[in-house]
């Protein structure tokens, strides 16, 4: 006990501060972490957009046909005829709907030069996150994220 007159503070109250210090700091860096890796899905989600118009524009632009891959083995997306690719999270889980096989773990989304598409619909998930659902329009070609719900 101290004294009315002692001033400062016990070995044991600085240590219970720097413990409740510690636990926040260990609070906030696992909040960061997971805002960061949120950030991963929406940038590729984002990434994969890009690669659509791209597809849609080239197709317009060279009057044929252009398809935009997507391989869950090689974790890429690509479009046919051009150089570089989008790499897939790892932890990323693809599903589709109304996506055209391109042999073996290849799907392809296919672009026509009057603007329309194969078509179909994508849902980007990692674990027990909000998935992304990007909807590609048959008729103008043009891709969207939509609600999981529509």
């Amino acid at each position: 006990m101290k004294s009315p007159s002692e001033k400062g503070f016990t070995l044991l109250e600085l240590l219970v501060v720097l413990v409740i210090v510690s636990l926040a700091g260990s609070l906030v860096f696992m909040h960061v972490g997971r805002g960061l890796s949120g950030r991963e899905d929406r940038r590729f989600v984002q990434e994969f957009l890009e690669l659509a118009r791209a597809a849609r524009r080239a197709a317009v632009g060279r009057g044929e046909p252009t398809a935009l891959y997507i391989s869950q083995d090689e974790r890429r997306c690509w479009v046919g005829g051009r150089k570089g690719s989008v790499a897939i999270p790892e932890a990323m889980l693809i599903e589709g709907e109304g996506i055209a096989t391109a042999g073996g773990d290849r799907r392809a989304i296919v672009f026509y030069p009057d603007g329309s598409s194969s078509g179909g619909r994508l849902v980007f998930s990692i674990g027990d996150r909000r998935p992304h659902t990007i909807r590609i329009d048959m008729i103008t070609g043009l891709a969207e994220v939509v609600n999981a719900d529509e």
